[in-house]
């Protein structure tokens, strides 16, 4: 740790010291500030910087964290199997009950823009752990409500709530991992947002089936391994934000030496109304507006909401085609997982490539370099649907239509992975900002194609249904390719890169 001298203005001397009496005990510090004070700041060799921890504690964070982020996504798609249920109970239509599952997306949506800053005022564990806490505590009441209204209502609150750990769990890698480690870091982080989501069906249609009274259960198992978790977590996991760091240091400092001259920078730092609807509300959206932003955060929201759709529609093709009921009609998410985690080492070793660019560099970000893996795979989503599609049909063996949904799995991976990596990359100083409007642009797709898939594929049937979803994938795939030849030049002309450099 160490200490800077910062002069204070003539006339400020130290007076009369006074007692005050905090927490039970008695302290003394003086009516004016001192003449010199001192700024307390952790070195960057210290042992107390979070990228200087052990690789153990590193990684434990990074679960933990990670874990966190699954469970809150877990959520997300735990009523998806339920819905049925909740139209026999409540006599309502399955548009209404599907909004169990969109609200809870669409609250996902406004998290980051509320709870980012809360993060970087207080740290990443209160930022991130007490909206989970409140979100756990929303779910109880989503599971004893008796009104379709309750439902509604805490669903999308415990989204809401649920948005802190999904974005800020992320600013954690950030905190832990130089550069060059980052990139796979972001890989588990990604894998554990989408997985949960692909999970959740699976447990869900398990614990629910039986009576329609039995919606019920998904939820207290949610709310059981989010609790596991939460306690868990509060026990192991310490702050990794180093301002705020550093304010506890200086604080502690302060109490134990009676000298009151130290401070931290980051004590300096106030959070007005201003500067958060400014930075933290509008700044997102601005970023919208220019095209690197918003042709890449496209291409990540709408391969998100393919996502949703496929995990909420995936049993009803499956009964239709096939009358697989209840769990065994959620089985085929078993090769959507499956192809998430191909993609996810696809992604890793793509990274170890990308750190040689990175250094070659001189650590300089080289954000095209992380597309030409997009390019090379990002059309087996596409292709992925298409096959589902088509071999939807009684007398094809399902094996064909599981490597469909397995290659929609790996396509999904590397395209969503290699936006993330793009925005960052791009971005840097501001890139929780490019986040925060990736995470809100994603979450809209991902709570609206829920609601007109069944009645889609009602319409036009799985084949062609699916193939209109295909052809709209397929119409993106040359944005990496424009912007892997484009993407210097938009950047140079975007207001906030330039910012950055």
């Amino acid at each position: 740790m160490e200490g800077h001298q910062e002069q204070f203005p003539e006339g400020l001397t130290i007076l009369e010291k006074e007692t005050s009496s905090i927490m039970g005990e008695e302290l003394q510090y003086p009516k004016s500030y001192p003449d010199v004070i001192f700024l307390v700041d952790i070195d960057k060799n210290d042992p107390q910087r979070p990228m200087n921890w052990s690789t153990v504690k590193k990684i434990v964070h990074t679960a933990l964290y990670g874990l966190t982020t699954f469970a809150a996504q877990f959520n997300s798609t735990t009523m998806s199997p339920t819905a049925e249920h909740l139209t026999n109970v409540y006599h309502i239509g399955e548009e209404v009950a599907t909004l169990a599952t969109s609200l809870y997306v669409l609250g996902i949506a406004f998290g980051p823009m509320i709870f980012a800053p809360f993060s970087e005022m207080n740290g990443r564990k209160m930022g991130v752990f007490l909206p989970f806490f409140i979100s756990i505590i929303l779910t109880t009441g989503t599971a004893s409500a008796d009104s379709v209204a309750a439902i509604m209502c805490t669903r999308f609150f415990s989204g809401l709530f649920s948005g802190a750990p999904i974005v800020s769990s992320g600013d954690v890698l950030a905190d832990l991992w130089n550069p060059s480690q980052r990139g796979t870091a972001l890989v588990f982080y990604a894998f554990f947002v989408v997985s949960g989501a692909d999970f959740g069906p699976i447990i869900s249609s398990l614990l629910s089936e039986g009576s329609d009274t039995a919606w019920r259960w998904p939820l207290w198992f949610i709310v059981i391994v989010q609790s596991a978790i939460l306690l868990v977590s509060i026990i192991m996991i310490d702050e990794t934000y180093v301002p705020v760091i550093e304010a506890r240091q200086a604080r502690n400092l302060r109490l134990t030496t009676g000298n009151w001259g130290l401070h931290a920078a980051h004590e300096r730092y106030k959070l007005d109304a201003k500067e958060f609807v400014t930075f933290h509300l509008l700044r997102p959206f601005a970023m919208l507006a220019t095209p690197v932003a918003f042709f890449i955060a496209l291409f990540a929201s709408y391969v998100y909401g393919i996502l949703y759709l496929v995990l909420t529609t995936i049993p009803y093709t499956y009964y239709q085609s096939r009358n697989w009921q209840g769990t065994v009609g959620t089985l085929p998410l078993i090769a959507m997982f499956l192809g998430l985690v191909t993609g996810g080492v696809l992604n890793i070793f793509w990274n170890k490539r990308y750190a040689k660019y990175l250094t070659k560099n001189g650590g300089k970000p080289l954000p095209e370099e992380r597309l030409p893996l997009m390019m090379m795979t990002g059309w087996l989503m596409p292709a992925g649907i298409f096959v589902f599609a088509w071999t939807s049909y009684a007398n094809i063996h399902w094996i064909v239509s599981f490597i469909g949904i397995f290659l929609i799995g790996v396509g999904f991976e590397t395209i969503f992975q290699g936006c993330l990596n793009y925005l960052v990359d791009t971005f840097t100083k501001f890139a929780a900002s490019a986040i925060a409007a990736n995470t809100f642009t994603r979450s809209i797709f991902g709570a609206t194609f829920p609601l007109f898939s069944r009645i889609m594929f009602q319409k036009l049937g799985i084949h062609w249904g699916g193939t209109l979803v295909g052809f709209i994938a397929l119409g993106m795939i040359p944005i990496p390719f424009v912007f892997y030849r484009f993407g210097e030049s938009l950047r140079q002309k975007n207001p906030y890169v330039k910012l950055v450099s």
